[in-house]
């Protein structure tokens, strides 16, 4: 099933703060998904460029960019430590610890690695796909450059 166009799926995002967010309690916000993992070579220059677009976009002040780490819970320090080593901090860092089994990602029907979802303000997917470049240009026609 195609998610683009339909209401976003029950799903919960656990913030690797220990916070728990629902997909669909965030009405009035757009959020942007990027999944992830360290263990997926592309990844790595995927994340950077994810907050890269984070940058360019977190004065709009509607809209939140979640990166959601697919690693397995034993692997935590080692996202930490990607997470300091590349300076990722403007997006929101998301970790269950259950690898690609995380909730959101099979709410969201992932099935690659790294994979962005767009979801806008009244909770309607209007992007999936891998990789940034296409997000990108996505949030650019939305939006406009910022």
């Amino acid at each position: 099933m195609d998610l683009v166009g339909r209401p976003v799926p029950d799903g919960r995002l656990m913030l690797l703060s220990g916070e728990d967010v629902a997909l669909k309690n965030q009405a009035g916000r757009n959020q942007v998904i990027l999944f992830w993992a360290t263990w997926c070579s592309h990844s790595r220059s995927v994340i950077a460029s994810f907050e890269d677009l984070a940058r360019t976009y977190a004065s709009r002040g509607d809209t939140d960019f979640y990166a959601v780490n697919l690693d397995k819970n034993q692997d935590l320090d080692l996202v930490k430590d990607r997470i300091k080593a590349q300076e990722l901090t403007t997006v929101t860092h998301v970790f269950s610890g259950n690898d690609t089994q995380d909730e959101a990602y099979l709410a969201l029907q992932g099935n690659h690695v790294p994979y962005a979802v767009f979801i806008d303000q009244r909770s309607i997917v209007r992007y999936v796909g891998l990789g940034v470049s296409g997000l990108e240009e996505f949030i650019e026609a939305r939006f406009g450059r910022s």
